[in-house]
């Protein structure tokens, strides 16, 4: 390498490497042409400016949302058998509803019906939810639910029923049901746990055929102390019960003791105190022991007997709470549906049925279908439906009344 101290070094040459230029295919003006005339009709079709980044050849992202929306399915408000389905939300809440857990029931549904597809596609889910704040008295979430249900079906929301809100502030639920269809000591101990959970009770004797002296004396003393305390008890299907009884007590025959105090109590509960004065003397003839004395009801009990409703001949109406494998109202119902070809079931009236007492009717219901009986299923509130129909009852025998 030669330098000098007046000069920089000089780096001796090299051979010099062969640069190869690549090549770039030139535009096609046809191309650019035809791309232009493509947006052109993208543009005329959305009727508005196109934006480089928000555009593509399907539209802008609220032109392609809008597309998305028109092809799916609108799902009906109506409930009827082939509206009938299930997401997993709803499941949860009809088994927690069940289990007594209300308000964990609205709350899962609740927040279903904003964040989950599945749930805000079917109509069952807004229903049941509807019914949730119905029972909880809670107009003002109802209300909001109407106007985001009147925005997802573009339909009528289910009306607030005033009638069930007057109820709901009343504090507890006011009358409860119990099916009595034969007197034994557990039956009548039955009692005084339903008449806990109500303001009043219900008691339904028109498939009472069976008298067990032991238990008559028990259901008397249980009877007798929901009287003395003024709880109001109204009776059902009573006349015919009376022929039952009048086939098993005579005056002078000293049998069936308990049913002679039994038919004394429940004259006392009619407030038929001429009726009473009389079977009254019978008895002391009858046993040679004093008779019970008559006891003047409260004014509320005297209106639960004025308003004694007679047997019910065409439908087996279920109420209140039913509970376990074996609650008395279903067992009534085996013997309603026996003589019968369609057996029809009133539920406009049931509070809750936890999730055993549905599966023994799931279980009556199929062994009538099994019997060839046709079943119909008036008034099941749409998350006792959800609960039913999970657990196996066909939809097709749920049924809306007309009118």
């Amino acid at each position: 390498m030669a330098f000098s101290i007046f000069s920089r070094p000089q780096a001796a040459p090299f051979p010099r490497a062969r640069v190869v230029a690549r090549q770039t295919p030139a535009k096609s003006p046809g191309n650019r042409v035809g791309r232009k005339l493509g947006l052109i009709d993208i543009q005329a079709k959305v009727g508005g400016p196109l934006s480089r980044f928000t555009v593509t050849r399907y539209g802008t992202a609220t032109e392609r949302a809008k597309a998305a929306s028109k092809e799916r399915p609108r799902p009906s408000i109506e409930l009827g058998p082939t509206e009938l389905g299930f997401s997993p939300a709803l499941e949860n809440a009809a088994l927690l509803y069940a289990n007594g857990q209300t308000a964990a029931a609205r709350q899962v549904l609740g927040g279903a019906l904003v964040n989950e597809l599945d749930s805000r596609a079917l109509a069952m889910a807004w229903h049941a939810q509807f019914d949730l704040l119905q029972r909880a008295n809670d107009r003002a979430a109802f209300d909001e639910l109407a106007l985001e249900y009147v925005a997802v079906f573009e339909r009528s929301p289910p009306p607030w029923d005033e009638a069930r809100s007057a109820a709901a502030r009343a504090g507890a639920p006011g009358a409860g049901c119990f099916a009595l269809t034969q007197v034994t000591v557990k039956g009548a101990l039955e009692i005084p746990a339903r008449a806990a959970r109500y303001a009043a009770l219900r008691i339904d004797v028109a498939s009472l055929t069976e008298f067990d002296d032991t238990g008559c004396k028990r259901l008397v003393d249980v009877l007798r102390r929901l009287r003395r305390q003024s709880y109001s008890v109204g009776w059902q299907g009573i006349e015919p019960l009376w022929r039952r009884i009048d086939q098993k007590i005579r005056a002078g025959n000293a049998q069936n003791e308990g049913i002679w105090l039994f038919a004394l109590e429940l004259l006392q509960w009619q407030n038929n105190q001429a009726e009473f004065e009389e079977r009254a003397i019978d008895y002391a003839v009858t046993f040679e022991v004093s008779p019970p004395s008559w006891e003047p009801l409260a004014r509320k009990q005297e209106q639960a007997a004025v308003e004694t409703l007679p047997v019910q001949r065409e439908c087996h109406v279920l109420k209140g709470v039913l509970l376990g494998p074996a609650d008395p109202q279903i067992s009534a119902l085996y013997d309603f549906a026996a003589p019968r070809g369609m057996v029809q079931i009133d539920m406009a009236q049931v509070e809750r049925f936890d999730f055993v007492c549905a599966g023994s009717l799931q279980n009556a219901v199929s062994n009538f279908d099994t019997n060839e009986k046709e079943v119909q299923i008036f008034g099941a509130s749409p998350i006792i439906q959800a609960l039913l129909a999970l657990l196996g009852v066909k939809p097709e025998y749920f049924v809306r009344k007309s009118g």
